[in-house]
């Protein structure tokens, strides 16, 4: 199954959507975003949501988030 169908079945989770997002921004693939944007929207309709980025405390879970507390960006 490719991408694009991949993406029509909603098979992706909001974390792949991500990636997918970003290399289809650099692609400028139009196709792609429309689908991105379509499967967030059902995903939300269906009560998913997206994982927090930021711990209770307020701590960054991502490797960058982390870097970037420490320098104090």
């Amino acid at each position: 199954m490719n991408r694009i169908e991949k993406l029509k079945n909603d098979a992706y989770s909001f974390e792949e959507l991500i990636t997918l997002e970003k290399n289809a921004r650099k692609l400028n693939d139009r196709e792609t975003l429309a689908l991105i944007e379509i499967s967030r929207a059902s995903k939300l309709a269906r009560g998913e949501q997206p994982k927090s980025t930021v711990d209770d405390d307020g701590v960054p879970l991502t490797r960058r988030g982390r870097r970037d507390l420490k320098a104090g960006r």
